[in-house]
Parts: C-alpha cells; sequence; structure tokens
C-alpha cells in the first residue's frame, strides 16, 4: 500500500512539474524557472529513492515469507513424524476432521424435534471422534483444539437430547392394548394417535415394522407435538403401502378336488 501512495506521489509531482514549467515560460523569470526545475527534479530524485528502498525491502519480505514457509513445511514434517505419520496421512486425517465439524454444526442447527429423530447421528458422530482420538495425529495441537470443540458440540447435543427423552416400556395387548397408535394417544404421551410415527422414527433401531412391537420394549417419546419433515414422509410412505396392499386382489381359492 505505501509504495502505490509513493508512486501516486511520484505521478502527481510529474504532473505539477509539467504544469509548473508550462506556467513558468509565461511567468518567471529564467533564473526563477531553473529554480522550479531544480526543485521538482529533486522531488522526483527524492521519490525515486524513497520508491526503490521500499521496492528493496518487498523483495527482501518474500524472501523471508518464502523461507518461513519453507521452515514451517520443514518443521510440520518433522511434527508429523514424532507421531509416526506424514503429510499424506495427515491430510487424509484433516479431511476426516472436517467432516466431522461439518456434522456437528449441520446437527447443532437442527430443532430439538429434528435432533431427536437423528439422535442416531449424534451417536454416530460421538463414536467418530473417539475413533479420530485414537490416531496420534490427534495430538498435534490444531487437531486437539479442533477434535476438542468437536466434542464440546457432542456433548451439547446430548445434553439436549437428555432433555427431551421419556421413556415408555410396552405393555401386552391383551392387558394394555399397546400398540404405537394406542401409546401415542395417550394423554400422557401426545393425546393424539395421529402422532405414532414419531416414537416409530425415534425408535429406528428397534422398530423394524410399526405394526409389531414387542412387550418390554422401552421405547423413547421424543418430545414435542409437531412431526418433523422426516417423520411425515415415513408416514405417507406407511400408509400408501397400506393401501396398496387393500388394492390388491385377493389370491383366488385353490380349485375344490
Amino acid at each position: 500500500m505505501k509504495v502505490n501512495s509513493f508512486v501516486i506521489y511520484a505521478l502527481a509531482a510529474v504532473l505539477t512539474l509539467s504544469v509548473g514549467l508550462a506556467n513558468a515560460q509565461e511567468e518567471m523569470t529564467k533564473d526563477q524557472w531553473q529554480q522550479e526545475v531544480t526543485k521538482y527534479t529533486q522531488m522526483r530524485d527524492d521519490l525515486q529513492g524513497k520508491l526503490k528502498t521500499l521496492q528493496g525491502a518487498v523483495s527482501d519480505a518474500n524472501t523471508m515469507s518464502t523461507k518461513l514457509d519453507t521452515d514451517c513445511e520443514k518443521c510440520l514434517d518433522e511434527l508429523y513424524a514424532l507421531v509416526g505419520s506424514d503429510r499424506e496421512k495427515a491430510a487424509a486425517f484433516n479431511d476426516e476432521l472436517a467432516a466431522a465439524e461439518a456434522k456437528a454444526g449441520e446437527l447443532m442447527r437442527l430443532s430439538d424435534a429434528d435432533l431427536m429423530a437423528r439422535s442416531g447421528e449424534v451417536a454416530e458422530l460421538e463414536a467418530k471422534s473417539k475413533e479420530l482420538w485414537g490416531n496420534k495425529l490427534s495430538l498435534i495441537p490444531d487437531f486437539w483444539d479442533r477434535l476438542t470443540e468437536v466434542d464440546n458440540k457432542v456433548k451439547s447435543l446430548k445434553d439436549t437430547l437428555a432433555k427431551q427423552v421419556k421413556v415408555y416400556t410396552v405393555g401386552t395387548w391383551s392387558r394394555d392394548r399397546d400398540c404405537l397408535w394406542n401409546i401415542s394417544k395417550k394423554p400422557d404421551i401426545y393425546d393424539n394417535a395421529w402422532l405414532w410415527p414419531r416414537i416409530w422414527q425415534g425408535n429406528r433401531d428397534q422398530i423394524k415394522d410399526p405394526d409389531v412391537i414387542h412387550t418390554g420394549q422401552k421405547l423413547t417419546i421424543p418430545q414435542g407435538k409437531e412431526m418433523t419433515s422426516e417423520e411425515k414422509s415415513a408416514a405417507k410412505r406407511y400408509y400408501s403401502r397400506k393401501a396398496a396392499a387393500a388394492a390388491e386382489p385377493a389370491p383366488a381359492a385353490a380349485p375344490a378336488k
């Protein structure tokens, strides 16, 4: 920026000199004109000297920057070697860490209801973080700080989930008439049978078929009485399958023997 300023000053001086000389021919004596020429010539020489000095300083700075970059790369290689790694492995580790950071950021932006529906991803992120900590590259300060931040977000996500978790133990059909529909319409659950897909999607690890639940299953009940877009999509697919199955013609009876 300083170099550019001096160049501008120099151009301005040249312009001023030209104008001054043009006017001097009409208004100045020869001695006065010569004094002006000498003054502006000295200004030009001074500016050129300062510009040369600055150009030298920039060149020296660039040389130093190149040397520092080289030294930094050498230090990194030595640092990677200390943990039994190298630049290529560090790049791969960085990519994995960046993916974990992106996932943590994505989950942190979810509403509580959407987070509950994707609670499995929080567990996967926690497992991934533990895996990354198991790599000795995690000892490198930059990676250490970034992994620590991922862990902090995982803890925050788990705390949010913990505040939302309500557990319902499935009873028997004969005594409790427990199915997802009936559980959902209980006053202390949702008081709305149509919200049963929330329980299904919040327990996909246990419920493969929403028409089948088993006595003794402990189902987490996501908080909130609004279905997420994922839950609505799952319910739509379920009802579509049911409608398609009901529309299929009954199999023909076997001929009498």
